[in-house]
């Protein structure tokens, strides 16, 4: 079967993904739904804001020091009173739980991922 919507080789360069650390993480009531702000260290980068409803796997102190990998180049998205600046990836389940993508070992902040 194929894939709906197939990308070409330039559509997915296009697509800038980056390993970071989420250096700060809180609630974020104000969301319509369950979700943290987070800060995330990009390296080089710097670092970037994002909302992401991680709550059902996740609390905001543990979120603290580990790596994720998120898009970094799109435009800033306005959520509730937040400014959204990079997109974390992870796995969502048919319920909407989120399960958190990362490296296999740890690695250096801003490295592109291919």
């Amino acid at each position: 079967m194929l894939t709906p919507n197939p990308l070409t080789w330039a559509d997915f360069d296009k697509v800038d993904i980056r390993t970071g650390t989420i250096v700060d993480a809180e609630d974020f009531p104000q969301a319509r739904k369950p979700a943290y702000k987070l800060t995330i260290d990009f390296g080089e980068l710097g670092t970037k804001r994002s909302s992401a409803q991680l709550t059902k796997l996740y609390r905001a102190d543990e979120l603290i020091g580990r790596q994720v990998v998120a898009v970094v180049n799109f435009p800033p998205k306005q959520i509730a009173t937040f400014m959204s600046e990079c997109l974390v990836l992870g796995a969502v389940s048919d319920d909407g739980t989120v399960t958190l993508l990362h490296t296999e070992r740890p690695t250096k902040n801003g490295l592109r991922i291919a």
